[in-house]
Protein backbone atom coordinates (compact mmCIF):
# COMPACT_ATOMS: atom_id res chain seq x y z
CA UNK A 1 0.00 0.00 0.00
CA UNK A 2 3.03 2.49 1.27
CA UNK A 3 4.42 2.23 -2.40
CA UNK A 4 1.23 2.53 -4.48
CA UNK A 5 0.29 5.53 -2.71
CA UNK A 6 3.84 6.68 -3.20
CA UNK A 7 3.83 6.03 -6.94
CA UNK A 8 0.89 7.94 -7.23
CA UNK A 9 2.09 11.28 -5.45
CA UNK A 10 4.82 10.98 -7.90
CA UNK A 11 2.37 10.87 -10.53
CA UNK A 12 2.47 7.32 -11.81
CA UNK A 13 -0.53 5.32 -12.14
CA UNK A 14 -0.98 1.95 -9.97
CA UNK A 15 -3.70 -0.54 -8.58
CA UNK A 16 -2.56 -1.42 -5.72
CA UNK A 17 -3.99 -5.71 -4.61
CA UNK A 18 -4.34 -6.74 -1.53
CA UNK A 19 -5.65 -9.33 -0.01
CA UNK A 20 -9.40 -9.81 1.81
CA UNK A 21 -7.52 -10.08 5.29
CA UNK A 22 -5.69 -7.10 4.89
CA UNK A 23 -8.25 -4.47 4.51
CA UNK A 24 -8.13 -3.02 7.90
CA UNK A 25 -4.12 -3.01 7.49
CA UNK A 26 -5.19 -1.43 4.25
CA UNK A 27 -7.49 1.25 5.44
CA UNK A 28 -4.92 2.34 8.52
CA UNK A 29 -1.88 2.46 6.16
CA UNK A 30 -4.06 5.06 3.95
CA UNK A 31 -5.47 7.25 6.57
CA UNK A 32 -1.70 7.62 8.07
CA UNK A 33 -0.73 8.43 4.58
CA UNK A 34 -3.26 11.08 4.55
CA UNK A 35 -4.94 9.30 1.10
CA UNK A 36 -7.83 7.45 2.76
CA UNK A 37 -10.36 7.78 0.00
CA UNK A 38 -7.53 5.36 -1.83
CA UNK A 39 -8.71 3.21 -3.56
CA UNK A 40 -7.28 -0.02 -4.02
CA UNK A 41 -8.53 -3.55 -5.30
CA UNK A 42 -9.07 -6.60 -2.78
CA UNK A 43 -8.60 -10.26 -3.80
CA UNK A 44 -9.56 -13.27 -1.63
CA UNK A 45 -7.00 -14.78 0.41
CA UNK A 46 -4.61 -16.95 0.28
CA UNK A 47 -3.01 -16.11 -3.30
CA UNK A 48 0.47 -18.14 -2.25
CA UNK A 49 -1.19 -21.70 -2.53
CA UNK A 50 -2.75 -21.54 -5.74
CA UNK A 51 -1.97 -23.27 -8.82
CA UNK A 52 -0.86 -21.29 -11.95
CA UNK A 53 -4.75 -21.95 -13.36
CA UNK A 54 -5.99 -20.66 -10.61
CA UNK A 55 -3.54 -17.69 -9.98
CA UNK A 56 -4.76 -16.83 -13.68
CA UNK A 57 -8.13 -16.94 -13.40
CA UNK A 58 -7.92 -14.73 -10.36
CA UNK A 59 -6.13 -12.03 -12.33
CA UNK A 60 -8.67 -12.39 -14.94
CA UNK A 61 -11.17 -11.58 -12.49
CA UNK A 62 -9.27 -8.84 -10.89
CA UNK A 63 -8.88 -7.43 -14.20
CA UNK A 64 -11.73 -4.50 -14.91
CA UNK A 65 -10.70 -3.25 -11.27
CA UNK A 66 -6.96 -2.58 -12.09
CA UNK A 67 -8.64 -1.55 -14.99
CA UNK A 68 -11.20 1.15 -13.22
CA UNK A 69 -8.33 2.68 -10.95
CA UNK A 70 -5.65 3.02 -13.33
CA UNK A 71 -7.88 4.50 -15.92
CA UNK A 72 -10.14 6.34 -12.91
CA UNK A 73 -9.51 9.13 -10.68
CA UNK A 74 -7.26 7.66 -8.20
CA UNK A 75 -4.72 9.91 -7.55
CA UNK A 76 -2.69 10.06 -4.20
CA UNK A 77 -2.52 13.83 -3.28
Amino acid sequence: MHDGIEMEKLGIPTASIVTHVFINTANAMTKMMGVPDFDYVVAQHPLSSLTSEEIRQRAVELAPEVERILLGSNSAE
